[in-house]
């Protein structure tokens, strides 16, 4: 058996792999249960779901790569992947003190063997519960709080916050630190990944969110199995030509109309490091970026 993909919602910890009977194999997700049996013949490629509440998005995708009768159980340690081309490279403590914007690049192609993959949407995911501003709000500029009646507890200690106003962005902030209830941005964090500081309303939502933004870019010199991407002189520069999104739904990603059998489709990262930003171990892996196609 080969894994060839596991879900974010699979979570942290020892998932396990078993051979039902010969020819099936169940998933036991970290911490969850074990999930319906699935056959599985040599050469097929399946999809196995965790059991009960919440299985279906707690999935792993295998193939079975031989006719030898299945057997045993295999434990899978999940763990976060840092230092990869969504996660970047580690801060310095100079581009922390002097802040820091760099980027990556994703070269995605359609694999199936018939349909095109239509209307395809990157878009940025959120790292915490949705809140409302509803106790205290940002100036319009300058340094100050976020409150709410309800709790940041599940949000990073640090980090950014996508503020809302019927649904359309007032103005993305870093946060150096929060209470349950509080969100503390320095002068430095405001106006973040080409917002503009504005002056908050208590009706606005807020979301915790990573410090990214998105882009596609269409291969050029060559054909759309084959075409190129611009290159950067290194990490810092930006490539032209490109306007970045950092909606958090499909409807207001980088989207791209259709890619058809076989072709290919560059993805740009952009990612934002603020001047004064603390050092510290953070998760902004690909279950942070979101991906649609119908």
């Amino acid at each position: 058996m080969t894994v060839d993909y596991i879900a974010g919602a699979n979570g942290l910890g020892d998932g396990t792999l078993t051979a039902a009977s010969i020819d099936t194999l169940t998933w036991t997700p970290p911490g969850g249960t074990v999930g319906l049996a699935v056959t599985i013949a040599n050469g097929e490629t399946k999809v196995l779901e965790g059991g009960g509440v919440g299985g279906a998005i707690t999935y792993i995708r295998v193939t079975r790569t031989s006719v030898t009768n299945l057997t045993g159980t295999a434990t899978l340690l999940l763990a976060y992947v840092v230092n990869d081309v969504a996660g970047f490279d580690d801060t310095t403590s100079a581009e922390a003190a002097a802040g820091d914007i760099e980027y990556r690049c994703l070269c995605l192609r359609n694999e199936h063997p018939t349909n095109p993959a239509v209307g395809l949407s990157a878009y940025i995911g959120t790292l915490g519960t949705q809140r409302t501003s509803d106790t205290g709000v940002l100036a319009a500029s300058g340094a100050g709080t976020i409150s709410t009646s309800g709790s940041f507890a599940d949000w990073p200690e640090s980090g950014f916050a996508h503020i809302l106003n019927a649904g359309a962005t007032r103005e993305i902030v870093y946060y150096a630190s929060r209470t349950d209830t509080v969100l503390t941005v320095p002068a430095a964090g405001r106006g973040q990944c080409g917002t503009t500081a504005a002056l908050g309303v208590v009706t606005d939502t807020i979301d915790a969110v990573p410090g990214i933004e998105v882009a596609f870019e269409v291969p050029s010199s060559g054909t759309a199995t084959t075409g190129s991407v611009q290159l950067l002189a290194d990490e810092d520069t930006a490539p032209t030509g490109l306007t970045f999104i950092h909606a958090m739904n499909s409807a207001g990603g980088s989207t791209h109309a259709s890619l058809g059998v076989g072709e290919i489709i560059y993805l740009w990262i952009k990612q934002t490091v603020v001047v004064g930003t603390e050092s510290f171990y953070r998760k902004i892996n690909m279950p942070k970026l979101a991906f649609e196609s119908v």
